[in-house]
């Protein structure tokens, strides 16, 4: 038997008990944002730390195990609450390693391995909250820290330890105010203590757990109160309305500076390093701002989100993803529904980052329209292979077939096929570029009398007047078409046009 046995054990059984309870993860989401994903997004993290695992071999040492599953946790990890747990168990993993591990370690090694999860968890996040994971992981550790003070065994401490997360568990209903107002405990916060009961159940027996008092998540005859999108949960309306996620290969080093960087644009901010990887998440009213620190970071899976649109999104329906090598686009692409991979670096596009993204889009069937050739390539080996969530590729690469086919399905009622709507779009779509010098010429290449949109996307440093230019050129060929101009900020070309005719 594998060295590894019981470590897999358990990583895979919590696994499995998040998947059980990620519904009620998800209803009783209300910190900081209560846009019921905290469940999912434990979820999704958790499995790509057990599909780090799935690709090594059978035999594969303890320590490699540790290591795979806390870099593929890393590196997918999703929301708040998930980049928090992948650090938490990132490093709670490394020191369990490092005192024999998971059927070895002792009382005084399953405590140090705690607190310093804790520890790691605490300073993932800019500004951190009580009443919430944090508090949770705190609990846990000083409970098992008492157990091993007084010499006892490894099964007293690990069970002392669920038993203290309970406890705090608890008490986050009266330590958040967002919380306490719902009636429920801390989704965040539940989701640890599942992960700390699987792990007693390795260590301690099956049956560690029975005779001690399991937490109700919700208080009986209440019902929580959904707030309402943009409440970003600390007591402060107008919390960041987009979401930004990215990971880039970097050294711890670089946390400090970005999670800085991060605290002037918005709010619920955490980075996490190891491994060679940093995965920063902000709420931000700034996305664009966002996106260029990690272009800067030489990040990778930049994925931007409009909290409010997710919120209303149902993961059992088509998803949409766009691909833009636009910064700016991020924000106007996100207010559409669509779950936005912003690639500043289309070549360097892997499979994987697409694949997050898809993920988060849907669980069921996902459409993606790509601005790029280089990105159509990646969208297209991606939907060959074969898997759930199923994925649907718009034949388009230009940015402004983006723009047009994301609208098209923002506007989709139920039962409509949104695919059909969003390739419609694009063949309705013509595309080209200009320098700016003769944008007169280029719009009157593409510009004709049955037009109804005219999309400009600009790119950085180019003054948005010359939507005026446009608007004077436009008018002369089709007086009613509507003009939208957008600030890209990509590097080239430096105006990028859409046209898109009525149907035929």
């Amino acid at each position: 038997m594998s060295e590894a046995h019981a470590l897999r054990r358990w990583l895979g059984s919590g696994l499995d008990a998040v998947h059980r309870s990620r519904g009620r993860l998800d209803a009783i989401n209300v910190f900081p944002v209560a846009d019921s994903d905290t469940g999912t997004n434990v979820y999704l993290t958790l499995q790509e730390g057990n599909r780090a695992i799935a690709r090594l071999p059978a035999d594969a040492s303890h320590r490699d195990v540790a290591a795979a599953f806390a870099r593929g946790a890393l590196m997918g990890a999703r929301g708040n609450s998930g980049v928090i747990l992948s650090q938490y168990l990132s490093a709670l993993l490394r020191v369990m390693d490092a005192r024999g591990g998971i059927e070895t370690i002792d009382a005084h090694g399953v405590a140090q391995a705690l607190a310093s999860a804790a520890e790691s968890a605490y300073a993932a996040v800019s500004t951190p909250v009580e009443g919430t994971i944090l508090t949770v992981a705190r609990a846990a550790a000083r409970a098992a820290t008492d157990v091993a003070a007084r010499q006892g065994t490894v099964e007293e401490a690990i069970v002392a330890a669920v038993d203290g997360a309970r406890a705090g568990l608890a008490r986050t209903t009266e330590q958040l105010p967002s919380a306490r107002e719902a009636g429920v405990v801390d989704a965040g916060a539940a989701a640890l203590v599942l992960q700390l009961e699987r792990l007693a159940e390795v260590i301690a027996g099956p049956d560690a757990l029975v005779n001690h008092p399991d937490v109700a998540w919700e208080l009986p005859g209440r019902r929580h109160r959904v707030v309402s999108p943009g409440h970003a949960g600390h007591g402060e309306e107008g919390g960041g309305a987009y979401e930004v996620m990215f990971v880039a290969e970097s050294e711890e080093s670089a946390r400090g500076p970005i999670a800085a960087a991060l605290d002037e644009l918005g709010d619920s901010v955490t980075v996490t390093a190891g491994h060679g990887l940093l995965h920063a998440h902000v709420h931000t009213d700034h996305p664009d701002r966002a996106v260029r620190l990690a272009a800067g970071s030489a990040a990778h899976q930049i994925v931007v989100r409009s909290i409010a649109m997710s919120m209303l999104h149902d993961r059992s329906a088509t998803g949409v993803v766009a691909l833009t090598t636009c910064p700016g686009l991020a924000e106007p692409l996100a207010d559409a529904g669509a779950v936005v991979l912003v690639v500043p670096d289309p070549p360097a596009l892997r499979r994987r980052d697409l694949n997050r993204a898809v993920r988060d889009a849907s669980g069921a069937e996902a459409i993606v329209v790509a601005g790029d050739p280089a990105l159509l390539g990646v969208a297209r080996a991606l939907a060959d292979k074969r898997g759930k969530p199923r994925l649907v590729v718009i034949d388009a690469a230009h940015e402004a077939h983006v723009v047009a086919a994301v609208a098209a399905s923002a506007l989709a009622t139920p039962g409509e096929d949104v695919g059909a709507l969003m390739a419609a779009a694009v063949a309705s779509t013509h595309v080209g570029e200009s320098t700016g010098d003769a944008l007169d010429d280029d719009l009157d290449r593409l510009v004709g009398a049955d037009t109804e949109m005219v999309t400009l996307v600009l790119a950085r440093g180019i003054d948005d007047s010359i939507a005026e230019t446009a608007r004077i050129s436009v008018a002369a060929r089709a007086p009613d078409a509507d003009i939208a101009v957008y600030e890209g900020g990509q590097e080239w070309p430096p105006i990028l046009i859409g046209v898109e005719s009525a149907p035929a």
